[in-house]
């Protein structure tokens, strides 16, 4: 197995300025806090943790990635709402997509790596994706 640390997700390392919105109902709650991300485990894994406010709440999630074959990774999470789960992720040129169940992300990191950019969404009971979170980290 190729280690993390020579793939493309290299370029996630470090601390992140993290804003946003999150859609909740008709209303639209800011997001600030701060991820990070480094290499754990002899360098197989990447542990990112994100401490964010929205609105009023406090929300900590820690997320071990793994490598997959080829370029893909597995993303396993936990929260601090006690909800866990399991994605996979790709980082291809400049775009970073991750799927999970009934949930998806699509990003894109600046040309020096420094911003990534992106938008979360459910899937909806009628089968549309909603987008509820805009997301910008800038590394610092």
């Amino acid at each position: 197995m190729n280690k993390i640390k020579d793939s493309n997700y290299h370029k996630f390392i470090g601390k992140w300025r993290t804003s946003g919105e999150v859609r909740v109902g008709a209303k639209k709650l800011p997001l600030v806090g701060v991820d990070s991300y480094e290499f754990i485990l002899n360098d197989n894994c990447i542990l990112h943790k994100a401490d964010v406010h929205i609105g009023g709440e406090h929300s900590e999630t820690f997320e071990m990635i793994t490598m997959l074959p080829g370029d893909k990774v597995k993303m396993q999470y936990a929260n601090s709402r006690g909800e866990s789960g399991l994605m996979t992720g790709n980082l291809i040129n400049n775009m970073f997509t991750i799927e999970g169940d009934g949930i998806k992300f699509n990003g894109q990191m600046n040309n020096d790596y420094s911003v990534l950019v992106g938008h979360w969404y459910l899937l909806s009971e009628n089968g549309d994706w909603e987008q509820f979170i805009t997301l910008k980290l800038e590394k610092y």
